[in-house]
């Protein structure tokens, strides 16, 4: 007896191999020119709009899908601070801030995507403050310590110090004795009253003139006086 075939069961069947290969089907038909970043971008403004109608997880799973496909430093950074934003409102504080270290470390600029409640605005800046002084100090750290170039001093020229003079002994001036300092003088006397003598001679023959001397006896006369 043959078994009969179920319509039925083949449909249920059907339905099923369906479910199964329509997620791949649908990427297999995703058009050539959809870029990486059509694609994230798509996923994110999916995100946004659950964000808005208050599908919380529905968004973060959009934004997980959008993850995988992040190919910028930006990309990576606005789907961080979005899954930081969705996880906030969940109550998930911790994640949420790790996911707002992960995007500020990737951009210290960056503001969050859509308004938030005050609080979770202040956890936001609390996290960018704590990121710039990390980097600032990383940065600080990274630099390089410019090692001062040693100044060599050139030996400066070697003065030769003054010779002192020795200095040149005198003789002392020898005292003359007194004997020989009489004789000098007696000498200087004589002489002196030479001259002097000699001077009131000439002035006295130059006074009183040849007449007032004796004649000179002629020298006949003084012969015939001899016997």
């Amino acid at each position: 007896m043959e078994a009969s075939i179920n319509p039925r069961g083949w449909g249920v069947w059907l339905v099923v191999l369906w479910a199964c290969l329509a997620p791949g089907l649908a990427l297999a038909n995703t058009p050539d020119s959809e870029e990486s970043a059509g694609l994230f971008r798509h996923r994110i403004e999916r995100a946004g709009t659950l964000y808005e109608a208050l599908e919380y997880e529905k968004s973060l799973n959009w934004l997980t899908q959008a993850k995988q496909v992040a190919s910028t430093i930006d990309e990576q950074s606005e789907v961080a601070l979005y899954r930081g934003l969705v996880l906030a409102d969940l109550g998930r504080r911790k994640q949420a801030l790790e996911e707002f270290r992960t995007g500020l470390t990737l951009r210290p600029e960056a503001k969050l995507p859509v308004a938030a409640a005050p609080k979770v605005e202040r956890d936001f800046e609390s996290v960018r403050k704590q990121v710039q002084l990390k980097q600032g100090t990383a940065s600080a750290k990274a630099a390089p310590v410019e090692t001062p170039v040693p100044v060599v001093e050139e030996p400066k020229a070697l003065v030769p110090a003054p010779e002192e003079k020795q200095a040149e002994a005198t003789p002392a001036p020898q005292s003359e004795t007194k004997p020989g300092l009489r004789s000098r003088l007696s000498e200087a006397g004589s002489s002196l009253g030479k001259n002097v003598g000699s001077a009131l001679g000439s002035a006295l023959d130059t006074v009183i003139g040849p007449k007032n001397k004796p004649a000179t006896p002629p020298a006949s006369d003084a012969a015939n006086e001899k016997p």
